[in-house]
């Protein structure tokens, strides 16, 4: 006995799948966010260290860390990853031809 399944193939943002506003904005958010909490990670860094080095709680970490952004800007977040000593680059171009729709895209290099 076969079973079909019927799927809905995903655009590539889970954000825009489920219909939330602005989902390119919370897809850059949450991409960042992971950079921070990779870089706290790699580093040894206790969330009050990372806490200390970037001006917040270590509640804030903890939530920037689990995910929880709703109390973060994008802009906040890109300026904690300067703090983090990371370059943060800002480039806008004309989409290409072959899409529909421009994009937001974070890209770590």
């Amino acid at each position: 006995m076969t079973v079909e399944k019927d799927f809905t193939e995903s655009s590539g943002n889970v954000f825009a799948d489920l219909g939330l506003q602005q989902p390119e904005e919370l897809q850059a958010k949450v991409q960042i966010a992971y950079l921070i909490s990779q870089i706290i990670n790699h580093r040894h860094m206790t969330q009050k260290e990372a806490a200390t080095e970037l001006d917040l709680t270590q509640p804030k970490i903890s939530n920037i860390m689990a995910g929880r952004l709703d109390g973060f800007s994008l802009e906040k977040l890109m300026m904690l990853m300067v703090k983090l000593n990371r370059d943060v680059e800002i480039v806008i171009k004309k989409k290409p031809r072959t899409r529909e729709h421009a994009h937001l895209n974070v890209v770590y290099a």
